[in-house]
Parts: C-alpha cells; structure tokens; sequence
C-alpha cells in the first residue's frame, strides 16, 4: 500500500509539472499558429448590400477592379453600384499635382472618393487621378515601389525573341519594344520606341539581314482644354535593308480627344511637318526634304469581363506625311494596331500589327511593307 501510495503521489507530481510546463508551450505555439494582424487586413466594398472583401488594384473613370480574398481573378465594379467602400490598407494617390496617402473611407455621388489621411479627410474626384497604388507600408514588393516613386509614369516593355538553329539553317531575330508615358495634370508626354532585327542564314548562302530597323517618337500634348490639346512631336529612324540611313520628322500642330473614359478614347489631330531622309546608297539617291500635313489618328478600347480572357486592349495609331508641294510623289504613313492579353498584374501577352507606307526611291524596295509580331510585355 506504501508503495502505491508513493507512486500516485508521484505521479500526480509529475502531471502538474507537465501541465504547468506545457502551459507557456502551448501558449506559444497558438501565437505562431494565430494570423499575422498584417493579413487580417483588407478591404470592404458594399455592392447592392452584398459584402466584399479583398484589395483594390486599380480605378478606371466609371469603375474600379477589386480582388477578392483568396481569388485569382478581378472584379470589376462600377461606382453607382457601390453603396460604400472602406480600405484598410493605405494608397498612394496622385490627382491635379498633387499626392497623399490614405485610406479610402467612402464614395460620395460615384463621382468622389473620400480619403482619410494623417491630417485631414480630403475629397478626391476620381476622375483627375492620375495613379492609384497601394503604399509601401503596406506593399513593399519592387514592382509597387517603382509605382509608388513614378506615380505619373505609366507604359510597357515588351520583348520578342526567336533563335533558331537547325543543319540547313539558323536564324537570329529580336524585337524590341518600350511605351513611355508621363502624364501630370493637363501635360502628357510620350516616348515610343520599336526596334527590330533578323538574319538568316542556310548553307548554300551567306548571312542575309533581313531587318535593321528603329522609329523612336517623341511627343509633348498640352491639353488647355479638358479634351482640346496643342502637340510637338519629333519621330526619328532608320531601316538599312530599306536603305533609309536615318529620317527625322519634326510637327506641330492641333488635337483633340474623344473620351469615353481612361480606357476608352480617339484622337484626330492635324499640323504641320518637316521630313528629312538620307540614304544609306547617297550616290544613287540623294538626301530627300519636304515640307508635309501632319495628319494623325489614334485610340484606345478596353473589352472587359470577357468569356476566356479577363480583358482585352486594343490599340493603335494612324500617322500620314504628305508634302505640301507635291503629295503624289513624296509622303510617309505609318499604321499601327495593338492587341494585349493582361496575364499578371505586371506581365502581357501583345499581338502588334504595322503598315509601312512611304516613297521608297528603290524600285525593287517598294513603298510597302507590312509586319506582325508577338511580344511579351512587361506593363507599369
């Protein structure tokens, strides 16, 4: 009896030190296993009483797109759908010159967000932000940090490439392509620059280059009117199987822009032009100058929530230099469309269409010449 008393003694002692032991352990270990307070952010958008939760990624002038918890892909939502909107986490915005960062604790007539910051609650028209990106507080990635340092800079870098090498044959080809916009207020400047190069080669010829191409354009619009913008544009390149050496077109002149929306817009624009070309044969074809109209039309259409893909964006240019004196003989024109597959938030799939059509001195050249290629971009 003395013995069984002695062990149940002991172990009634070793159970409480256990327990009194484990208790800290597993205090602990529910703290590891406790969601970090960073993940119980997020945030609340009301859409006809129906509660959601998530992110918001980006604001277009009549909707914006909200990423649901633990969803891939987005919702786009139209503001005189929302009955209230509350972010937990903080955005950089940027609007008329200016920039603050808050959170967003409500909508008022789907025209105005108002935003909560460190000072004041301020109202914002949705429809003069220019950029809208979550803080780095609360989204230190690279990716947000370059948004966040160029919040009016916006554009794509694209990249095609094709390195063939087979017994008969091998072919080197890369196209290069970088969109640039920056865009504050009633100023928007833009630099587009296309480069593209190819040779082929089999065993019964020599190395055969195909492509050795640039056009790199420069434009600064000044919208004194809501819609109603004065340009200068300088376009600048070359094409040597083309035998073009180097070309420059300055223009100025007169636009104005069609708007449906961020997304959804055409431009016509007219003026004036001066075109210089050399040629890489001088001998043969002497330098060309004339003086042109600068006739010019673009645009740009967002399709969203479609069947297979989320969005598609479609757009393009039409640019067209005739001289003054003499429009039968001596003009430029240059067509461009674009189609773009968003895949991820900073990378596209970009389907690019191209018209050249201007008066080549080299007969076996000739004015046209059309090419289609395929980029993977990388959007900001």
């Amino acid at each position: 009896m003395r013995h069984f008393g002695f062990n149940m003694k002991t172990a009634l002692k070793a159970l409480l030190a256990v327990t009194l032991f484990s208790s800290p352990v597993l205090c602990a270990a529910a703290t590891v296993k406790a969601p970090e307070k960073k993940e119980e952010v997020r945030d609340t958008i009301v859409v006809h009483g129906m509660v959601l939760k998530g992110r918001v990624t980006s604001l277009r002038h009549d909707k914006l797109s909200f990423k649901l918890i633990y969803s891939e892909g987005r919702n786009h939502i139209a503001y005189k759908d929302i009955d209230s909107i509350h972010t937990k986490y903080n955005y950089h915005i940027s609007y008329d010159r200016k920039d603050i960062e808050g959170r967003v604790i409500g909508i008022v007539d789907n025209e105005y967000l108002r935003v909560k910051t460190d000072k004041k609650t301020i109202l914002v028209k949705i429809a003069d932000i220019d950029n809208f990106v979550m803080s780095v507080q609360d989204d230190d990635s690279i990716e947000n940090r370059i948004r966040n340092n160029n919040p009016y800079l916006s554009g794509s870098f694209n990249v095609g490439l094709e390195l063939e090498s087979a017994p008969t044959r091998e072919k080197d080809q890369l196209d290069v392509m970088m969109d640039l916009t920056h865009k504050k207020a009633k100023n928007e400047i833009r630099f587009y620059l296309a480069y593209e190069f190819d040779t082929t080669q089999t065993d019964d010829t020599e190395k055969v280059q195909n492509k050795d191409e640039l056009t790199a354009i420069l434009a600064d619009r000044y919208f004194y009117k809501a819609n109603d913008f004065v340009y200068g544009s300088l376009m600048g390149e070359f094409d040597r199987p083309r035998h073009i050496q180097n070309r420059f077109a300055p223009s100025v002149g007169y636009g104005h822009r069609f708007k449906w929306g961020k997304d959804k817009w055409i431009q016509p624009a007219i003026g004036l032009a001066y075109v210089t070309t050399n040629y890489t044969e001088q001998d043969l074809y002497p330098q060309n100058n004339f003086a042109a109209a600068a006739l010019s039309l673009g645009g740009k259409y967002q399709f969203n929530d479609l069947m297979l893909i989320n969005s598609l964006l479609v757009d393009g240019n039409f640019l067209y230099y005739p001289s003054l004196a003499d429009p039968g003989q001596d003009w430029i024109s240059r067509t461009n469309i674009f189609f773009t597959i968003p895949l991820l938030d900073f990378l596209s799939l970009k389907l690019a269409w191209q018209w050249i059509n201007d008066s080549n001195p080299d007969p076996s050249i000739g004015n046209n010449k059309t090419t289609t290629n395929i980029y993977f971009g990388f959007d900001f």
